[in-house]
């Protein structure tokens, strides 16, 4: 797996060119060619059982990704950037498996890890952090036809926080003040008993003052409520 990508000039996978190289090299051969090398990273991929080879993979075609947005390639760029899609989610899914240490407690022994270190401790090793090991799960949890749609979606560049954007539940609207207190006002006419009373029982002990306001407000606030009615 280390041998999987060397550096953008001499990019190797599995001891050839890789997609990278041979795209900007004249005459390095057919397109075929290329695609054969981009199927042997993924199929590297594929292989990797640890946080660190899947996130090494990453980090090298973050390289390649780099190299050939200088060279202006922009086939071998794409093809870089999904190699690099399919690595982070790669390592999502491996992290995702780890044992987190098991909490601290005073009546009970910890909980044997059998040999293996924490979550912690494994991502810590590989170079990922806490956030990063987040959202790399989360991107491990797109369902498969999703994450490739994106992928092979020609009009946009994936990346890691669009594709788990475009996947993630439509967060409800948060409830507005207004709203609130306009839930509260109506459930007090029913708490209160209001809308079982005489009207003119509540009224006859107005002032003048309150009567006057009571007359210019009621009708308009039922013309309000009674749009309610016709919102579906």
């Amino acid at each position: 797996m280390e041998d999987l990508v060397q550096s953008p000039r001499g990019d190797q996978v599995d001891g050839e060119p890789s997609v990278i190289s041979s795209a900007n090299q004249p005459g390095s051969g057919p397109a075929e060619s290329q695609l054969m090398r981009y199927d042997a990273m993924c199929r590297a991929i594929d292989a990797a059982y640890e946080v660190d080879e899947a996130k090494n993979i990453r980090d090298r075609a973050i390289a390649l990704e780099v190299y050939s947005r200088q060279a202006k390639n922009t086939e071998a760029e794409r093809k870089a950037c999904e190699i690099r899609l399919r690595a982070e989610r790669k390592a999502g899914k491996l992290s995702a498996k780890l044992e987190k240490s098991p909490g601290k407690r005073t009546d009970l022994q910890p909980i044997p890890t059998m040999g293996r270190g924490s979550k912690a401790e494994a991502l810590h090793k590989a170079g990922v952090t806490p956030k990063q090991a987040e959202q790399w799960e989360k991107l491990a949890a797109v369902p498969e036809p999703e994450f490739e749609a994106a992928l092979a979606d020609p009009t946009t560049k994936p990346t890691t926080a669009g594709i788990i954007r475009a996947n993630e539940e439509p967060k409800p609207n948060p409830v507005s003040e207004e709203a609130l207190w306009l839930w509260g006002t109506l459930c007090d006419f029913e708490r209160g008993g209001l809308l079982a009373a005489d009207p003119n029982e509540i009224l006859s002990t107005m002032t003048p003052k309150m009567l006057d306001g009571v007359h210019t407000l009621a009708p308009r606030v039922a013309r309000w409520l009674k749009r309610i009615g016709t919102l579906s």
